[in-house]
């Protein structure tokens, strides 16, 4: 093992901050700020100080930027139901800039009271832009294919939030039909054990698995640029107000 900047998310950092977003109360939170800072921020951004030779490897254009990266532990809750000021999840992602690359594929990590997780996600703000993984599918099944065992051998299972109930390609392979009704996808991984992100041995947890995964990675972002060349993702158009 390397040496690392990221020396682990501890049991205690986890529990304060489950006890943070219990109290809810602005004053629980200054109280404890520096010590969940120490705790929980500074680890995650260390975990992308820790990948970020591998990410800019894997796409030159990925956003390695370590605070940019990680969700901040008080939530905004402008215009949103759930009023509570404090996460007890945490999350990154692993992805290029969002204000230039509007809903470009991503890799993730995050963690929960219970759990921890990490994958691959690409996800379109249209569902039916979508089918150009579709169109990418058909047209080089075997590449697919390959993508999909890499993926397999990372240790990520496939998932879909939303498919289309009619069946859109009919002669399609019987192989392929389940993911050419997708409008999106994920391929992740979830663990129960809390104690393998409380060591820097999920740094090469995570190398391994992004790296192994990366056909996917390419796959998708090479239906994303198709998308963006042919002018029917721009930043402008998602980003206006």
């Amino acid at each position: 093992m390397s040496e690392y900047n990221f020396k682990g998310i501890q049991a205690d950092s986890i529990q304060l901050l489950c006890e943070n977003r219990f109290n809810d109360s602005k004053s629980f939170y200054e109280e404890h700020k520096e010590e969940l800072k120490q705790g929980i921020t500074v680890p995650m951004r260390q975990i992308m100080l820790d990948l970020s030779d591998l990410m800019i490897d894997i796409d030159d254009m990925m956003l390695t930027d370590p605070v940019k990266s990680v969700c901040r532990i008080y939530r905004d809750t402008r215009g949103n139901r759930n009023k509570i000021k404090y996460r007890e999840n945490m999350w990154m992602f692993f992805r290029r800039y969002k204000n230039e690359f509007p809903g470009a594929p991503f890799y993730f990590f995050e963690f929960f009271p219970d759990s921890f997780g990490y994958g691959l996600v690409f996800w379109l703000y249209r569902p039916a832009l979508f089918k150009e993984v579709h169109r990418m599918i058909l047209r080089h099944p075997d590449r697919w294919i390959d993508a999909v065992k890499a993926c397999e051998e990372a240790g990520f299972t496939y998932d879909c939030r939303d498919e289309y109930k009619k069946e859109l390609y009919p002669d399609a392979p019987e192989e392929l039909k389940p993911y050419l009704r997708a409008k999106n996808m994920s391929f992740c991984y979830y663990s129960k054990d809390l104690s393998r992100i409380s060591t820097p041995a999920l740094i090469d947890e995570l190398k391994l698995a992004f790296d192994i995964a990366r056909p996917m990675y390419e796959f998708f972002i090479d239906a994303y640029e198709n998308l963006m060349n042919e002018g029917l993702i721009k930043p402008e158009d998602y980003y206006r107000r």
